[in-house]
């Protein structure tokens, strides 16, 4: 069969529009949001997610697995939480209560809780095989290997001032200091060159990208600098109490512990909630708000949010995928047809 110049042309273009139409469709899909959250009176813990605007979901609720989660991190593929909460953890032998770290595949199934023993967490982040956790009561950094059975944890740094946030990439280890000392601190990746980058923030979450620094602080701003700490900018504001940040291609998100709740004739703290802004802070908006009903004579108890990361999509949707099997096809007809 021969098919015109002109017309071969015109498929190859369609085929092209075709795959750029799929491509187009599978990077505009819109994020899908994990939090950690609990209930003010009850403290009921839950990690759950939503795909704005769509409708919530509860991921992990059973107390055995997580338990006063205070952020929550999407890393190597799976959903991770600290336990400030003990949970009840098996040895083999004996059931003891143990502070712990709580894992899941982004569905909520197959959840892996990782005993730290005495040890209290608060931040986690992952590099290669080595989870990485702050402990602010023992002022200590440590870590394990998630490859190894018994994934016992060892001191990376110690003699700290009670270190809260954790980032580690490839070639250094970041982290907060809050209470009286307030500042972001940096280590090579073995620990040494520890070196003081910000003084005076007060941040609970904060993340690495690229050469920049993104921070969130308890008096509600967003920040950005530099690896080094230099061209601190203020990014946003007035965003309430700030535990949680991740930051995408084009979005950052933020997690605020409460926020303004107006009932009838008064107004107090409500639910927390996460909101979008754009990388250079602007367009912020409020994504999700945890429950806050609230019922005369009941007493008021709105959920809080403890953290936020966005779980990325390693592959197109169905349909993008059926888009571009077409278009490839039809590019490699027109090649046949014109030999």
């Amino acid at each position: 069969m021969f098919v015109p110049p002109c017309a071969s042309r015109a498929l190859t273009a369609f085929a092209l529009v075709t795959l750029s139409t799929a491509a187009s469709s599978a990077a505009a899909a819109p994020d899908t949001l994990v939090w950690s959250e609990t209930t003010g009176f009850t403290n009921t813990p839950s990690i759950s997610t939503a795909t704005p605007p769509g409708g919530t979901a509860t991921l992990v609720t059973d107390q055995t697995q997580v338990k006063g989660p205070n952020g929550v991190e999407f890393l190597g593929g799976r959903l991770w939480w600290p336990n400030q909460q003990r949970i009840p953890i098996s040895n083999g032998f004996t059931v003891s209560n143990q502070w712990s770290i709580g894992s899941s595949l982004p569905d909520g199934s197959d959840v892996q809780v990782i005993s730290t023993g005495g040890f209290q967490p608060y931040d986690l982040d992952l590099q290669g095989n080595l989870v990485y956790w702050t402990d602010q009561n023992s002022n200590v950094i440590r870590r394990f290997d998630v490859t190894t059975a018994r994934r016992t944890s060892s001191n990376f740094l110690t003699d700290l001032t009670s270190p809260f946030a954790i980032d580690v990439t490839a070639d250094a280890v970041y982290w907060s200091e809050v209470g009286t000392s307030n500042r972001i601190m940096r280590s090579d990746s073995d620990g040494s060159n520890i070196t003081t980058l910000l003084t005076g923030i007060n941040s609970y979450d904060f993340e690495v990208v690229g050469s920049q620094i993104y921070y969130t602080t308890t008096g509600g701003t967003v920040l950005r600098s530099a690896l080094d700490g230099t061209g601190l900018t203020t990014l946003a504001s007035g965003l309430g109490f700030l535990n949680g940040i991740d930051v995408t291609d084009d979005a950052i998100y933020v997690s605020a512990l409460q926020g303004i709740f107006e009932g009838p004739g008064f107004t107090t703290l409500g639910a927390g909630r996460i909101s979008r802004l754009n990388l250079d802070g602007s367009g912020a908006e409020v994504v999700h708000i945890a429950p806050q009903a609230f019922t005369s004579g009941v007493p008021f108890d709105p959920s809080l949010v403890r953290g936020v990361a966005v779980v990325t999509a390693p592959v197109p949707e169905p349909g993008a995928y059926a888009l571009m099997l077409a278009g490839i096809a039809m590019v490699a007809g027109v090649v046949r047809r014109r030999r």
